[in-house]
């Protein structure tokens, strides 16, 4: 009786690819598992569980609405403060909380990096699709405070750049996906970084139009601020739900073209760092 064999070589000559797409997708069912354990890993221990994905935005949004909306009062009029700052919030934690796990991810998972083989670039993924799970959840009560405090005229508020929202989350991602990776690999050789990653965070939050309207920027700096490639996203997201000003374009284009370069240095720097990766941690 003939039986099947099943053989599969991996060479260290191979091309060399952070991307291999046609041997990611090979690796699919790894990834399923990986995103459901990544994601329950997070509530695990708790005595609410997974209901911590709805609570969170809505604490930080409070917080937000209260200090920087009811007591600095940096949110614009006529809009509501709640929905402004629950915009920018979950923009921004989608964003961040991504490229934080990135950066991460490498370092929590050394102990299956050095004793089994899969490609390295299924750890990003799986960071980012676990964020975008929990974004879904986020943007879904979002769009439930936003239907109840609109009403049934909600529809009317909508702009037609709506549209323009999952090429957002995508840049988003890949944003993230970079600055993660960058990270990821100064923070192999350098561990400071490792606990500096708090106070980046923060800090690049307050340079990014999240907890105030990007209208208060001075317009003497406007330009410079915008160079900052999550300011012109968390705007057009605005503008999509409350028919804010529409920002130029030509800071959305910047952005994008800031994100290439990014991604591009993170995965050469990383694939470079790789090699060495698991001597230097």
């Amino acid at each position: 009786m003939n039986k099947e064999r099943f053989e599969t070589n991996i060479y260290a000559n191979q091309e060399n690819r952070f991307f291999d797409f046609k041997t990611i997708w090979s690796y699919r069912d790894l990834i399923v598992l990986w995103i459901k354990k990544e994601f329950t890993a997070n509530y695990k221990q708790t005595i609410l569980g997974p209901a911590w994905s709805i609570i969170q935005p809505i604490i930080s949004t409070l917080v937000y609405t209260i200090v920087f909306g009811g007591i600095a009062r940096l949110s614009p009029d006529g809009i509501p403060m709640f929905l402004f700052f629950m915009a920018g919030q979950i923009m921004w934690a989608f964003f961040s909380t991504s490229f934080f796990r990135v950066s991460t991810t490498y370092l929590d998972h050394i102990y299956i990096i050095s004793k089994v083989y899969f490609p390295r670039a299924i750890l990003s993924i799986v960071a980012i699709l676990t964020k975008f799970i929990t974004f879904i959840i986020h943007f879904a009560l979002f769009m439930i405070f936003y239907i109840v405090i609109y009403g049934t005229d909600f529809i009317k508020h909508i702009q037609p750049s709506i549209f323009m929202l999952p090429i957002l989350i995508i840049h988003l991602a890949l944003l993230a996906l970079a600055v993660g990776l960058i990270l990821a690999s100064l923070t192999s050789k350098y561990r400071d970084l490792y606990y500096l990653e708090n106070y980046i965070v923060t800090l690049w939050m307050y340079l990014s139009p999240v907890v105030y309207d990007i209208s208060l920027v001075p317009e003497k700096f406007y330009s410079l601020y915008m160079l900052n490639p999550v300011a012109p996203v968390i705007s057009i997201v605005r503008n999509m739900f409350f028919n804010e000003a529409m920002i130029d374009f030509k800071y959305y284009h910047i952005s994008i073209v800031i994100t290439i370069l990014l991604l591009i240095i993170g995965v050469k720097l990383f694939k470079k760092v790789e090699k060495t990766f698991i001597d230097t941690i």
